[in-house]
């Protein structure tokens, strides 16, 4: 069976989006959402990387959140609207396969437009498609310590 990226992100979406709510153990949610269920595999490695990826950087995304969309708190913003963004930034920044900035933009708004609304898409478009044209100073602030004032997933 042949990985699909795309459907491995939106995998990626639901298992972070379970995360936001509920302590997960990885082995159980796979079975229970995934196997058997589909006609195509999950990207394993990716979705782990990402995953470990998302967790550690964390507050360089809020960071980046909050630069590029500031009439917007973090705190009252929905998880559907944060978390294509977190995919976006993980690739973009530090993915270690690299997989063109554009590419992860538009999967990221697709993954956007699938489980937000119209708001949703506009945000996530708006903060990758700055911070893509910030990249090389964002890269620079991105091996720096940012200050864990509010997270979503690390609790």
């Amino acid at each position: 069976m042949q990985k699909n990226r795309s459907r491995s992100r939106w995998f990626l979406f639901q298992k972070l989006y379970s995360q936001c709510y509920n302590t997960l153990n990885k082995d159980d949610f796979r079975e229970s959402f995934y196997e058997g269920r589909f006609t195509f595999a999950i990207d394993g490695e990716y979705i782990d990387e990402m995953i470990d990826i998302i967790n550690k950087h964390e507050p360089f995304f809020i960071h980046i959140i909050q630069k590029y969309s500031p009439k917007f708190k973090i705190s009252q913003m929905s998880v559907l609207y944060i978390i294509p963004v977190y995919i976006g930034l993980a690739e973009m920044f530090f993915l270690s396969e690299e997989i063109p900035a554009k590419v992860s933009i538009n999967e990221a708004i697709e993954i956007a437009k699938m489980y937000g609304d119209d708001s949703a898409k506009k945000i996530v478009n708006g903060v990758l498609n700055n911070a893509l044209q910030d990249y090389n100073d964002l890269k620079k602030q991105s091996n720096q310590e940012i200050k864990k004032d509010e997270t979503i997933f690390l609790k």
